[in-house]
């Protein structure tokens, strides 16, 4: 089995957030423009760690579909 066949078939047998992690830190190396840090990644996941749980406890504030496309068009007219 090649290297990369080898490399799929065991992400494919990660859990979906480690994929997920896995695919974001692969296309952000791909990127020339962007550097990839380890800690900035982590710092990341604890923020979108922390927003989900905000969620689910009922603290985070959402607005209508249709509110937030508004305000984005007064913001940037066409």
């Amino acid at each position: 089995m090649n290297a990369i066949s080898k490399l799929a078939k065991d992400a494919l047998e990660l859990p979906p957030v480690q994929r997920l992690t896995l695919a974001r830190i692969l296309l952000d190396l791909s990127d020339d423009d962007r550097d990839f840090s380890p800690d900035v990644e982590a710092a990341w996941e604890t923020e979108i760690a922390r927003r989900i749980e905000d969620v689910k406890a009922g603290r985070a504030r959402s607005d209508r579909f249709h509110a937030v496309f508004a305000r984005l068009d007064q913001r940037f007219p066409t």
